[in-house]
Parts: C-alpha cells; sequence; structure tokens
C-alpha cells in the first residue's frame, strides 16, 4: 500500500469513527444516559470508538488500522442492536 492510500484510509476511517460517536453519543442524550456512567455499555462503547480514532493517526501498518476498522465494525453492529 502506497503512502497516499495509507493516508487515504486513515482518512476514510477518521470519518468512520466520527459518524460512529455522532451515533452514539445522540443516542446516549435521547435516552438520557448521563456521560458520567462509565459502567453503562453506551459509554463504554463511547470510549472504545474514541480510543480508537485517536489512534488513527499514529497507527503506523495496516495491521493497525485493521485492528481499529474491526472495533469500528463492532462498535455498529452494537449500535444496530440497541437501536433496532
Amino acid at each position: 500500500m502506497s503512502n497516499y492510500e495509507f493516508s487515504l484510509r486513515q482518512e476514510v476511517l477518521l470519518e468512520k469513527g466520527a459518524d460512529i460517536l455522532g451515533s452514539l453519543f445522540h443516542f446516549a442524550r435521547n435516552n438520557h444516559i448521563s456521560p458520567s456512567d462509565k459502567k453503562d455499555p453506551v459509554n463504554v462503547v463511547y470510549g472504545l470508538v474514541w480510543n480508537a480514532k485517536s489512534s488513527i493517526l499514529g497507527a503506523d501498518t495496516e495491521a493497525e488500522l485493521d485492528r481499529i476498522e474491526t472495533q469500528f465494525d463492532f462498535a455498529r453492529k452494537f449500535y444496530a442492536g440497541i437501536e433496532a
């Protein structure tokens, strides 16, 4: 993968992470879930996505980006399950 392709993938993952964070934030707000309740599953997944998103630009390998994308995929499935 070229440097350009790697950077493009990072950008796509940043957008994907932002979308997931927004969805989880709105769900929590609409369902009166306090952001300070660190044990609530929505906040746990939000924290997972936040940490993964924060590590995107520091990633040096495709494997690191794959792990981040896997975490995002999990979060999307979680959100789909609670939103259904």
